[in-house]
Parts: C-alpha cells; structure tokens; sequence
C-alpha cells in the first residue's frame, strides 16, 4: 500500500510540475518572444528605410537572434532536466504560487532545493549568459540601433524556451 500512495504523489508532482511550466514558462515566453521578435525585427525595417546595406542587417539580426536561440535552447534544456528529475521543484514553486494568491505562504515552510552534480556552476553559467548579452549589445550598437540589438536576442532567447519547453509539457 505504501507504493501506491508514494506513486500517486509522484503523479500528481509530475502534473503540479507541468502545469507550473505550462502556465509560467511556457505561455509568458511564448508572449515576450512574439512581442520581442515584433519589436527586433521593426528596428531592423527601420534601418533598412534609412538606406543601410541589407545583406549586412540581415546577416547581423541573425547573428543576434542565434545567440538568443542557443541561450534560450542551454536554459530551456536545464529546466527539462529538472523537470525530469526534480519535479518536486517546480510542483513546491506552483503550490506556492498558488498559495501567494489566497496569502496562505507561511503554511509552506522552506522551498524544496534541487541538488544535483554541476549545481554548484549554475549560477556562474547564468552571470556568463549575462555577461556575453551585455558584450553582444556593446559589440553590435555601432551596427544597429538599440532596439534591434536588445529585441532581437531576446526573441530568440524567448522563442527557444517556447518551442523547446512546449513539446514536452502536455496539454
């Protein structure tokens, strides 16, 4: 009988875990990388109106966007892992979500901490994401405007976590 009910938690983590990655992941990436995507490719239309050579602002924005890409792919491939193998992580953060909601917080107790080998890095891995999207906009402002150059490797960051997150959580 203990088997079952230790299943039946698992199950019902492994639905709590989906939902928070549907809900929060996936559906608000899926927004900012439409938004962000509209927003890079207008500074690009723009420039192209003010005589600017296109073959170099295409090769340029998909540049930028493929950094994106390959960031948002690194974040939305860790996520998958931890839903995989932690998904008590992302249940305990939609009960609290949940609870946040109906002010009900401080019946929770302390967040669930995910530990796995190379956890250590993760956060050193997220300041040199940081830090190379801060040398891409300082490398490409003298080639194109700020909005291409911020918008753009957010939308491939954004459309990356959509399109990779999106085919594993079920409907």
């Amino acid at each position: 009988m203990p088997k079952f009910i230790t299943v039946k938690k698992t199950e019902q983590e492994q639905q709590q875990a989906a939902r928070y990655l549907k809900n929060s992941l996936v559906y608000s990436s899926a927004l900012i990388g439409l938004i962000s995507l509209i927003l890079g490719y207008g500074g690009v239309i723009y420039l192209i109106f003010k005589s600017r050579p296109l073959t170099q602002l295409l090769t340029d924005s998909l540049i930028l966007l493929s950094a994106g890409l390959v960031a948002g792919l690194v974040q939305a491939g860790y996520q998958h892992y931890l839903y995989k193998t932690h998904p008590e992580y992302f249940a305990d953060r939609m009960r609290r979500a949940e609870l946040r909601l109906s002010r009900q917080l401080k019946k929770l107790g302390d967040p669930v901490r995910v530990d796995h080998w190379g956890r250590w890095a993760v956060p050193y891995l997220y300041l040199v994401g940081w830090a190379a999207f801060l040398a891409l906009i300082v490398v490409y402002l003298s080639k194109l405007n700020v909005v291409s150059v911020v918008f753009l490797p957010l939308a491939g960051f954004f459309n990356a976590r959509f399109f990779y997150l999106k085919r594993f959580v079920k409907k």
